[in-house]
């Protein structure tokens, strides 16, 4: 434990002291100050001579005394260490007895070979087994631990440091009396501006300043606890310096008075160590805030860089130098939460000022703070791990931040230690000293996760106080009340109380994880880094604070006594201002800002100005933020109803419902569910605007910018084409209702009337597209049915048939087809319905007896190889049309019914996936599954309420995904077993096996390009589909999976960039997350617009494609010609044609990559292997020249491949080809004649060959 160091008062000097080695001894006293003087003092017995033998194994530790040595030995005193220890000599007892003495037949019962397991031993077997889901779990935190914790051995420099500050600040003059402006050109002088807080003080104040040398120092923190976590922000020695009582007096507590004399103490420490002659002038010097708070602000070394014995660079940490009192320098009484101890002449009225009480008071408590730490860090072996983890789950989580409204590790450290002697069920203790470190840092968040704070404040003395410090008057002042063990003092005053709501969230989240016996949420809870709000939160408001902000009606000069900072008040404002309005379209609502910098030392302390931004974070409740009207009370209700007027002005009306009641209500305006879930986007800008007077445009909502890429652009396409007012107020409904129409007529065929209409559509060719969509169609179980699968068909063929006859309804008409393949087994033909407004349904019957048949062809010993294989196929087909794919529409279907926003993210996820070119290796079902993952295991957040976050988190998943050793687990309807996932993991090592054997086989030139069919290189595998077989087994490839995830990670990034740049919401900066670059493709095809039916989907259209050259008016044009005729054909798009034929004819030698929604361009990459010169032969599969003929096309024969005719002649002997490049592309452009437009070349493969 840190030791301090103690002097009198005054500027004498204490006379140094021998140097003595100093434990970490037990206190035997449970009072604060003596149990620190205690653990201080003990130690004094050891020999001198022992410190020189172990100066390797001392850590660093500030003792009494100006020279003394500042090490004490930790290792013999930690009862963790001594666990260790007692577990390797008895595994090294065990090793020898094994190797040196002969077996022991006879049971010997002394023999240490076959003696009891030890307690620790049993306590250790026993919490892997009921504490952690698995033995790797255990091993995980032990490693985590091991990689946070910080090695005290190599803190020698950082020792030197610290010793070397108490001689600068032991030696610097001490002065009395001086005025403001006398210490104001003192440190002028040198270049040192004191950090007074603001209001600064006034030039005529009556009260000196003075300095003395510290009357002591301490090591606190997390330091000499052995607490410190290691973050990438790296960590931090904090060093409390004890200003002396003298320089205070009786009423400096009140108007910042001490708060100056404390600034200028600190000036005058940083002057100090600036001195050239200090020694450590090289270390850079800053100021900065403790916790955020403007009040208090502390120095901060930085290590110097010079690699001298005073350079602690290697320990990634800085020092933190903060003054503070005796707690006996002003009475408690004075700085109760409900004295004011601010007065100023704008106003006569004394409200209390609790949080300036508390900021004085935690001045004073230091040490015996660290005190109660160390007593039960002590007394519980773990509980010093137990913080570390504590703290890590809390850091990843952005909940531990430098400002003044939240959290931080002590905080967390003093609940834990609380815990430990209270905090359970009926005045027990929720935690045991017995308990390990992951029991410790568990049982700590399931008290915050269920605690009830506001009803049940945390009092940690044993005797609740009475008076102006009793239970109620904290409650009555605070947010949140933590009080420590004095009863003085509440440790969260300036938490509030979105910050508490802010880490009950994610203990619950947490306890969920904890709990969850499916998975291992190890990665979740401790190391993924979750703090960014994109990804966290499903709507996100970023808030530029307005320039006049101290002008507020609500920062009235009350207020600025207590919150002297305009932006802080504003800040800690808004939450509860959301609340209020928000109600329960809301699960939370947070708000954090970017802390003030450090800040050098010869410049004036910073503070927000207008360029500081405001974050709010929102959860929404699914269920209700899309609602139109919030009600209010009644009308009788006065006193409600003109609160409730009060918090919405102008929005507020009275009005009648159709139960009779008549209630004040607030009646927003919105057509379509896109539309609804931006409604709190209106509730929040109003808000503002209405009690903050901050206007709109510095209110950035980020929620609907992605709500254009999945609609059709209204700029260009004509209202008649497509009505995006229409399809927003109507969603999907008008697909359903045309899909219960259909239903109903197959089902009462036989009654339906014969008339029917369908209205003519003249549509131009570049929007004649119709997306059949999918039915099945499931008759009664009959024994009429043939036992022949060709046979099947026919009957099939023929229900279509009478179907399309019958079905002769208003709005509807059918078309049955019979498709020609000879060898189709599976799908033969379809029914084609068109159902009003222009929705086409293809239907297709299923026929269960149909499996048995192919089954029991396959398991035919008897049948031809060649039979097997056709009814595979057909087995293959109708298992993925008949029995996959509605099961995985039924799911998806279930799981989008209780996630809204999932239809969102999955329609962001495909147009995402196709404007990149690479929907034709991805199937629809595979890009659903991986929209739907995020939300049935949003780990390490809650499930998304938003398309946004959807979305976000989808690319997150894509740009992380270790595709290669882990298998993505879908659990759609949330009964997944244990064992189920067991056998998921079972069969994908099963699959990376036969991949690795796969490509052993195969030859150096295969290698990358190959798709093996034994294998799916994105494994996706769900309730129903356990081997990922039906959607990813076959494509996409290893390298499209690769580009996928690099394109991910890309557009994330910019999305994050974006968003956190807070200059714009428009929905223009993110375009680049649905642009792909074309310069990395070999050749890129331009297709002519006007032929793509599918060109209305394109992200951006050109209008004169759509009307006729020459109007004026997009919408009163008339459309082009159709080249196609005036009928709608159903499913048909030239440019996937095309794209089809390609890749049929040329996929073994090229790769082709095409946007479906409306691209009208085709990027081909040319198989490098397949452009290395092979053996010529018949049916080659390409166009081929010699593999000599250079760049004229001339033939250049070898010397040594030349042969002699018969007749004499010597002719050429090249027997070697590679792909004809240009006759390649020539073929490619005359395939695709009338829609190829042109064909650009970006780079030539022969010139790299």
């Amino acid at each position: 434990m840190a030791p301090s160091i103690k002097r009198k008062a005054g500027p004498t000097p204490v006379p140094a002291k021998k140097s003595r080695k100093v434990l970490e001894p037990e206190p035997e006293s449970s009072s604060g100050e003596e149990a620190y003087e205690d653990m201080i003092n003990e130690g004094d017995s050891e020999d001198d001579d022992e410190d020189d033998d172990d100066d390797d194994e001392e850590e660093g530790d500030y003792i009494e005394g100006e020279d003394q040595d500042m090490r004490s030995d930790d290792e013999n005193n930690d009862d963790e260490d001594d666990d260790e220890d007692e577990q390797d000599e008895f595994m090294a007892s065990a090793e020898h007895d094994a190797s040196s003495k002969p077996r022991n037949p006879m049971g010997v019962k002394n023999s240490s070979l076959y003696k009891a397991p030890t307690n620790d031993e049993i306590q250790g077997l026993q919490e892997s087994s009921d504490l952690f889901k698995s033995n790797i779990f255990k091993l995980q935190i032990e490693e985590l631990l091991k990689e946070v914790q910080i090695d005290y051995k190599k803190a020698q420099p950082l020792e030197a440091a610290l010793r070397k500050l108490k001689e600068i600040f032991d030696r610097t003059p001490a002065h009395q009396e001086l005025s403001l402006a006398a210490i104001k050109a003192n440190m002028k002088k040198k270049s040192v501006v004191i950090p007074f807080p603001s209001p600064e003080p006034s030039s005529d104040i009556q009260y000196t300043f003075g300095y003395s040398a510290p009357s002591a120092m301490h090591l606190v923190g997390s330091f000499p606890l052995k607490t410190v976590a290691k973050s990438r922000d790296g960590w931090s020695v904090d060093v409390a310096v004890e200003m002396p009582e003298e320089l205070f007096q009786e009423k400096d507590h009140m108007n910042y008075r001490y708060f100056y004399k404390r600034a200028y103490y600190l000036s005058v420490l940083a002057a100090a160590i600036q001195d050239k002659k200090s020694g450590m002038s090289s270390t850079r010097t800053e100021f900065s805030t403790l916790d955020g708070d403007q009040r208090k602000p502390i120095l901060i070394l930085h290590p110097s860089g010079d690699k001298s014995e005073t350079d602690f660079k290697k320990m990634r940490c800085t020092i933190r130098i903060i003054p503070y009192i005796p707690s006996s320098v002003f009475p408690a009484q004075r700085l109760a939460p409900g004295r004011n101890n601010v007065r100023s002449a704008d106003t006569t009225e004394q409200v209390p000022t609790p949080q300036y009480n508390t900021a004085l008071q935690q001045d004073t408590a230091f040490t015996s703070h660290l005190t109660f730490l160390y007593q039960h860090s002590k007394n519980c072996a773990a509980f010093k791990d137990g913080c570390i983890l504590l703290k890590v789950w809390a850091t990843q989580r952005g909940l531990i931040r430098n400002t003044n409204e939240g959290f931080n590790g002590f905080l967390l450290e003093m609940l834990m230690a609380y815990l430990l002697q209270g905090g359970g069920a009926n005045g027990g203790k929720k935690l045991a000293n017995g308990f390990s470190s992951y029991q410790l840092a568990k049982g700590t968040i399931d008290f915050i996760a269920q605690h009830d704070f506001t009803a049940q404040p945390i009092m940690m003395g044993q005797l609740a106080s009475l008076g102006e410090f009793s239970k109620e008057a904290f409650v009555s002042h605070f947010d949140v009340v933590i009080v420590d063990p004095s009863g003085k003092i509440n440790l969260a005053g300036h938490v509030t109380k979105a910050a508490l709501d802010e880490l009950q969230h994610e203990a619950r989240l947490a306890m969920k994880f904890f709990t969850e016996s499916s998975d291992d949420k190890f990665e979740a809870l401790f190391l993924k880094r979750v703090d960014s709000p994109i990804l966290r939160f499903d709507n996100v408001v970023k808030i530029h604070v307005p320039k006049n902000i101290s002008e507020l009606k609500s920062y009235t000069k009350v207020a600025a006594l207590d919150y002297p900072s305009p932006f802080v008040h504003f800040a800690r404002s808004i939450a509860p201002l959301l609340k209020r309005g928000l109600t329960d379209r809301i699960h939370l609502v947070t708000t954090r800002y970017e802390p003030l910098g450090n800040w050098a030392t010869s410049s004036s302390a910073p503070d927000f100005g207008a360029d500081s931004v405001i974050t709010i974070g929102l959860l929404l409740n699914a269920a209700e933020c899309a609602r139109l009207v919030d009600l209010g009370p009644p009308a009788d209700n006065l006193e409600a109803a003109n609160v409730f007027r009060t918090l919405w002005g102008n929005k507020a009306e009275l009005r009648r419902f159709k139960d009779g009641s008549i209630l004040e209500s607030a009646v927003w305006e919105a057509q379509g569910s896109d539309a609804r879930h931006l409604i709190v986007g209106q509730m929040i800008g109003y808000l503002l605007k209405h009690h903050f007077a901050v206007p709109h445009d510095s209110v950035h909502y980020w929620a609907g910018q992605l709500n254009k890429f999945i609609q059709y652009n209204s700029k260009v396409i004509p209202e008649r084409l497509f009505d995006n007012k229409i399809a927003a107020a109507n969603g999907f409904q008008t697909v359903v209702t045309a899909f219960e129409a259909l239903s109903k007529a197959v089902k009462n065929a036989e009654d339906m009337p014969l008339d029917f209409n369908v209205p003519a559509t003249h549509f131009p060719d570049s929007a004649q597209y119709v997306e059949p969509l999918d039915v099945i169609i499931q008759f009664e179980t009959s024994q009429k049915w043939p036992d022949n699968l060709k046979a099947i068909q026919r009957m099939k063929t023929a229900f279509y048939l009478r179907l399309a006859d019958k079905i002769k309804y208003k709005g509807m008409r059918a078309t049955a087809v019979e498709e020609t393949a000879d060898d189709s087994l599976g799908l033969n033909g379809y029914l084609d319905v068109r159902v009003a407004p222009g929705f086409l349904f293809r239907c297709r019957i299923a026929y269960d007896k149909e499996i048995n048949l192919c089954e029991d062809i396959i398991s035919d010993r008897k049948s031809s190889q060649s039979l097997k294989e056709q009814h595979q196929k057909a087995l293959d087909i109708y298992n993925r049309h008949f029995v996959q794919a509605p099961m995985h529409t039924f799911l998806m279907h279930a799981l989008a019914h209780k996630y809204p926003s999932l239809s969102q993210t999955i329609r962001l996820t495909k147009r995402w996936v196709s404007a990149h070119w690479l929907a034709p290796y991805f199937n629809d079902e595979a890009l659903e599954l991986l929209s739907a993952a995020v939300y049935s295991d949003p780990a390490p957040w809650a499930a998304p309420a938003s398309g946004f976050a959807g979305f976000a988190r989808v690319l997150s998943l894509l740009s992380t995904w270790d595709w290669k050793h882990e298998p993505l687990v879908v659990d759609l309807n949330g009964e997944m077993t244990a064992k189920e996932r067991d056998d998921i993991r079972h069969n994908f090592a099963n699959t990376r096996k036969n991949m690795i054997a796969s490509n052993s086989a195969s030859s150096p030139q295969t290698k990358t390009t190959s798709i093996s069919s034994d294998h799916a290189s994105m494994f996706i595998a769900t309730n129903k589909d356990t081997f990922s077989k039906w959607w990813t087994w076959q494509s996409p490839s290893p390298m499209m999976v690769a580009r996928l995830k690099a394109l991910a990670k890309t557009s994330l990034d910019h999305m994050l960039k974006v968003t956190a740049a807070s200059a714009t919401t428009s929905s223009s900066a993110l375009n680049a997350l649905f642009i792909t670059p074309t310069a990395q493709y070999d050749v890129v095809i331009d297709l002519d617009p006007a032929m793509c039916t599918r060109y209305a989907q394109n992200l951006s259209p050109d209008a004169q494609y759509f009307v006729t050259k020459g109007d004026k008016y997009k919408n009163l044009g008339t459309f082009q010609k159709s080249v196609f005729g005036e009928q709608i054909l159903i499913g048909f798009d030239p440019a996937a044609e095309y794209l089809a034929e390609l890749q049929r004819t040329y996929g073994d030698i090229a790769l082709f990559f095409h946007d479906r929604y409306g691209g009208t361009q085709i990027g081909v990459l040319w198989n490098p292997n397949a452009l290395s010169p092979r053996a010529w032969k018949v049916n080659l599969g390409f166009n081929s020249k010699p593999a000599d003929v250079n760049k004229d096309g001339v033939l250049e024969v070898a010397k040594e491949q030349s042969t002699k005719a018969k007749n004499g002649k010597t002719t050429g002997g090249s027997k070697m080809v590679v792909p004809n490049i240009e006759a390649l592309m020539s073929e490619i452009e005359r395939i695709g004649h009338g829609l190829v437009r042109s064909v650009q070349v970006n780079r030539d493969p022969s010139a790299t060959n």
